[in-house]
């Protein structure tokens, strides 16, 4: 089955939050040039693509999703040579970048929503949402009041500091200050994704994961609207940057593949296989697949977004985690984290590895900070081995941007050390998925029966025992995390057919 832009259907991304990867300055701030310097590391595990973070001008309020410069790299990163320098780097070492879009609000400190909130009107008061008394608080709409110059109040399009680009309404309620979709001046903020996108297109990265993929067009129930404004975006934008590849947070393979993304993450939803799979407890959903529970809910949402895939020749974006979910060592034992990485690398679509996430680094608690709230204990800085500040930085710990998780003693030294470690099993996997097209294309069948998982992809056969019984195979085996033909419980095995 054809897929589309097959250039990209080989790539295994690693996903990086710059202020916590490596700090190459002392600063207590992880950097771009922190980023270059551990590139060599990136491709030595088997990874040939980067999912960057923002790194862009911002007040941090949102861990970067809040940014007032969509054009310059924020000083704490370094400078826009530094970028430079990081993205001819990866291409020697023929790694892809792809950047964050934050396509459905900006900062409120950008300079397009200052001139915007001025009570004169100029080119960029029709940018944002507004209505047009600032006593008016239409019900049923995230309304922010009493903070500018104009008399109106702006629409919120997460956090009270991130106004909504105005990409109009689907659904009209009040004419008296919503524009429809359609309606020319919402073409600005298109336009304005648009000149985004082409800039960094421009500077040499692959493509763009875009956040909150769904949130453009408000009052868009079935995101038709939304979707129709992507098809115009990606149309102009591959006018003239033809392969540029998109990945999409909707996590809603229906919908994203329409509005024309490459990808589409699945992303910890209570009611997603992938949650299901690894992340369930008694008191969430239920004692998870992995761990012996129901699969139910697993088997019919893997069965959809698998069918959506292959009917929209789309890729699922399968990942181990991300700088919004808390890390997946927090869940699972070694053992059973062996076997949601083999799952995550036999399936078909592309990986997404959360940095850390090798090593088996855990959750830390710690207080909020950039708007993380339970989010920030998913990213402190990466453990690189048993130094100071786990190597991430030789700046004095009191001066780390946010602390190493003292709760989580892996690093990668002690992973490198053992021969058992989950580095190894997951360097492994990532040469059996790039050694074997069959993994590659989209063709997959699975079940499960008696807690065994079993997923077919060409002549290979993944068997996940998450039984209590042992599972006993004649076939070859390609790769167990066992030591025998005999599949114990919490064991499994890629086997020849």
């Amino acid at each position: 089955m054809k897929q589309r832009n097959e250039l990209f259907k080989d790539l295994i991304f690693y996903e990086i939050y710059p202020t916590s990867f490596y700090d190459s300055n002392s600063d207590g701030i992880g950097d771009l040039m922190g980023i270059k310097k551990k590139l060599s590391y990136i491709k030595e595990l088997g990874c040939n693509a980067i999912w960057l973070n923002p790194f862009f001008v911002s007040p941090f309020r949102d861990g970067g999703y809040d940014i007032s410069d969509f054009f310059n790299v924020d000083s704490k990163f370094g400078t826009m040579r530094d970028f430079d320098d990081l993205i001819k780097e990866a291409k020697k070492l023929k790694i892809k970048i792809i950047l964050d879009c934050v396509a459905g609000h900006t900062s409120n400190i950008s300079k397009e929503f200052i001139e915007s909130s001025k009570e004169k009107k100029n080119k960029y008061s029709d940018l944002f949402i507004w209505n047009n008394n600032v006593w008016h608080m239409e019900s049923g709409y995230k309304l922010v009041s009493g903070c500018t110059p104009r008399n109106g109040n702006f629409l919120v399009n997460f956090f009270a500091f991130q106004p909504a680009l105005n990409y109009g309404f689907n659904k009209i309620e009040y004419p008296e200050w919503q524009m429809s979709y359609r309606d020319q001046r919402t073409y600005q903020a298109r336009n304005f994704i648009i000149k985004f996108m082409k800039f960094w297109l421009k500077k040499g990265v692959a493509g763009f994961r875009v956040d909150m993929a769904d949130s453009l067009v408000k009052n868009d129930k079935d995101k038709s609207a939304t979707i129709e404004v992507w098809r115009y975006i990606f149309k102009k934008v591959k006018n003239d940057y033809p392969n540029a590849f998109f990945v999409s947070e909707w996590s809603n393979p229906n919908q994203s593949f329409r509005a024309g993304f490459d990808c589409d993450f699945v992303l910890n939803h209570w009611h997603n296989f992938y949650h299901h799979l690894a992340r369930s407890t008694k008191s969430t959903c239920g004692v998870s697949v992995l761990n012996g529970g129901d699969s139910s809910v697993f088997i019919k949402d893997l069965k959809w977004r698998y069918s959506e895939s292959i009917k929209n020749h789309g890729y699922l974006g399968i990942i181990s985690g991300n700088h919004d979910t808390t890390r997946v060592a927090t869940f699972l034992s070694l053992e059973k984290l062996k076997m949601f990485y083999m799952f995550m690398f036999m399936m078909p679509g592309i990986p997404f590895l959360y940095y850390g996430d090798e090593i088996m680094m855990k959750n830390a608690t710690i207080a909020n900070k950039d708007g993380g709230y339970t989010r920030t204990g998913a990213r402190t800085p990466m453990q690189w081995d048993e130094s100071k500040n786990a190597g991430f930085s030789k700046a004095s710990t009191d001066k780390l941007y946010l602390p190493v998780n003292k709760g989580s003693k892996t690093n990668l030294i002690g992973n490198l050390n053992d021969k058992n470690s989950l580095y190894y099993t997951i360097k492994t996997l990532i040469k059996i998925r790039k050694n074997n097209p069959s993994i590659l294309n989209a063709t997959m069948t699975f079940n499960v029966k008696n807690n065994v998982i079993n997923l077919n992809r060409g002549n290979l056969r993944l068997i996940l025992n998450c039984s209590k019984k042992d599972i006993t195979v004649k076939n070859k085996i390609l790769y167990s995390t066992g030591k025998n033909k005999t599949i114990k419980p919490n064991e499994g095995a890629i086997i020849i057919i």
